[in-house]
């Protein structure tokens, strides 16, 4: 068989060949006014022109279909972390939701992102790293980002031995490829600071960044706080490991305010096309439960008013939808409560919010330099979240003892999780210094996973690594045996595209188990967090 690696890039290049006609590249890759190349490459367009493609690759929403990131993330990893459920009912109701992983939907994640980021990357920036180290910094932390997310959601990726050509040899276990996130971060960290140390004053990458504005020094506190992410998701099989990078990270400057996300260039958020739109998408029970036990003043911000005569007249503004259930037509839940988002919104990427949290728990397992008590990161977090969403003073909330509310199902009561259910999260907002660390523990990434919002594959990786938030089973399990009932999806099956490139078998070999939902990754052990 013919070199594989080769075989996955020239796909890979074709696809975003494709691609360039839906995110009109010809503004940057044609010449109808007689732009000469030496031109372009003084504006560094030759090699910035790749980047809107690779930032908005990260969302899997580069070519603004939203149907690839429906596929991709909405009705995986955002509804199997509890944000989201759709009204809808697939494949006659047999789908991720019921716990049947459709092959060649969770394939996107891996399919789209190869295309979008690993592809340009490769073979149009990463050529020119001698020419323009800055400019492949900044694809180097990018990279990071997406792979961390794809082995999330997958396990082994073909990541540090990329265009290598090594044949039989083109995966990387999930060990391998976090080793690999932690040294090109710390290349990049690097490079930037040292363009930064002999061209203080400039800014060349600003006409093509769509997530900091060009600003480097941005970019090294973002690249920090993925390393810090990073970390954390590796604390149970590699502490010592977690800890070093943690503390590395605070150390050298990480997110305190503000959002990494992606905006500009035409993007439209897919929310908005999926939700409002298309209405395909809408709230989860799970974020029924906790915002409104909490009295949240996020949930206006995070969801609409719902749509529906008899849930009105029931009381309900806001009503979610419970995973895993027998849905028969879409009018059915319809009119529950859709995503917040109009189309022009930014595609969140990573909050500061989620850096104080990620703070606050290594406070609470003893890092140093984390920069406060493990309740003074968390609150800060809380409140910076408030921030973000401009909700207000959070100091009433954080001295709240409200509890998730039970859930009720007004169209299928079967379906309702009354408040004493083993099932129901019970922890509250304030904070309880006299509680065990598991409790603490519970509190820090309750609130992670509603300042995470909307970034399902986040809130996923996070839930599956802590156990938290506790999440309502299926009523409905279409697996085949491959989950129990109060199971929840480990990570995604590989893609159809493996199969057709003859690398099945090397990937699942990686894996240390089989190519099904219910195998955990490297970093979830399944055990106690403390």
């Amino acid at each position: 068989m013919k070199n594989k690696i080769t075989t996955v890039i020239a796909l890979a290049a074709l696809a975003a060949a494709a691609l360039q006609g839906c995110q009109k590249w010809e503004e940057y890759n044609t010449d109808p006014y007689g732009v000469t190349n030496e031109l372009l490459s003084a504006d560094f367009n030759d090699v910035g022109a790749y980047f809107p493609t690779v930032e908005q690759g990260i969302y899997n929403n580069t070519c603004l279909w939203a149907w690839e990131m429906q596929t991709a993330q909405n009705l995986t990893a955002d509804t199997w972390c509890g944000y989201m459920q759709a009204p809808t009912p697939f494949q006659n109701n047999i789908n991720p939701s019921t716990l049947f992983l459709i092959r060649s939907w969770v394939g996107g994640m891996w399919d789209l992102t190869y295309r979008d980021v690993m592809s340009p990357i490769f073979t149009s920036i990463q050529s020119r790293a001698d020419e323009y180290p800055h400019f492949y910094a900044v694809a180097q932390i990018m990279r990071a980002v997406a792979m961390i997310r794809v082995s999330d959601s997958y396990g082994p990726v073909v990541y540090s031995k990329y265009g290598t050509g090594d044949t039989g040899a083109s995966f990387d276990t999930q060990k391998e490829a976090y080793d690999h996130v932690f040294e090109e971060l710390d290349e990049a960290k690097a490079a930037l600071k040292a363009y930064m140390a002999e061209y203080p004053d400039a800014s060349p990458f600003a006409p093509f960044d769509l997530l900091l504005g060009g600003d480097f020094s941005a970019w090294v506190r973002f690249a920090n706080s993925v390393q810090l992410r990073a970390a954390m998701r590796i604390v149970k099989v590699d502490p010592a490991l977690a800890k070093q990078k943690a503390e590395a990270a605070v150390a050298d400057g990480v997110l305190e305010d503000g959002t990494v996300s992606v905006v500009g260039k035409g993007w439209v958020h897919p929310l908005s096309t999926l939700g409002t739109d298309w209405g395909d998408c809408c709230m989860n029970a799970e974020m029924e439960s906790i915002l409104l036990g909490y009295e949240d003043p996020r949930l206006p911000k995070f969801f609409k008013p719902v749509n529906d005569a008899d849930v009105k007249a029931a009381g309900y503004e806001y009503k979610g939808i419970r995973m895993g259930i027998n849905i028969d037509i879409k009018d059915t839940y319809g009119g529950h409560s859709f995503p917040n988002f109009s189309s022009g919104d930014a595609g969140l990427i990573m909050s500061s919010a989620e850096v104080w949290f990620l703070r606050a728990e290594g406070a609470l397992r003893g890092w140093s330099g984390m920069g406060g008590t493990a309740q003074e990161l968390y609150e800060k977090g809380v409140q910076t979240s408030f921030d973000q969403w401009g909700t207000g003073d959070a100091s009433a909330y954080l001295q709240s003892d409200n509890m998730p509310a039970a859930y009720v199902d007004l169209k299928n009561p079967e379906n309702s999780i009354p408040a004493d259910s083993p099932y129901m999260n019970k922890v509250s907002p304030k904070w309880d210094e006299g509680a065990s660390n598991e409790v603490k523990l519970q509190k820090i990434i309750t609130q992670k996973w509603i300042a995470c919002f909307p970034e399902g594959m986040e809130a996923w990786s996070e839930q599956r690594r802590t156990g938290y938030p506790v999440l309502f089973p299926v009523m409905v399990n279409e697996s085949q045996g491959v989950f129990k009932d109060d199971d929840n999806v480990k990570r995604m099956t590989f893609p159809e595209s493996l199969e057709w490139t003859g690398q099945l078998d090397e990937a699942v070999s990686k894996l240390g188990g089989a190519d099904n939902g219910n195998t955990r990754l490297w970093w979830d052990t399944g055990t106690p967090n403390f």
